[in-house]
């Protein structure tokens, strides 16, 4: 297993207070999508995709990502759908 340095992207964006660069968003967000693009071409649904589960594999602000905990993940077919309530219950508070 790879060693991620960098810890989980929660805890990078907390360390930043939750604010991004726009372009900096833009790369993060890239990279989530294209990764989730990849387990969706292979039928793989992650289901409990969240900041805590995404490593930053360095500390820098140009560190890539690795997705985590597939625990939950299932493997669905072309002609099949998933209708299970799985993933982790999020409540919204304001950040301080």
């Amino acid at each position: 297993m790879e060693y991620c340095e960098g810890g989980d992207f929660f805890e990078y964006l907390q360390k930043r207070k939750f604010k991004l660069p726009e372009a900096q968003a833009a790369r993060y967000i890239n990279k989530i999508a294209t990764a989730v693009f990849y387990l969706h071409h292979y039928g793989i649904a992650h289901r409990d995709l969240k900041p805590e589960n995404i490593l930053m594999t360095d500390t820098s602000d140009n560190a890539d990502i690795r997705l985590m905990d597939f625990n939950l993940s299932k493997i669905i077919g072309p002609n099949e759908t998933c209708n299970e309530p799985y993933g982790t219950l999020v409540l919204f508070y304001k950040m301080i």
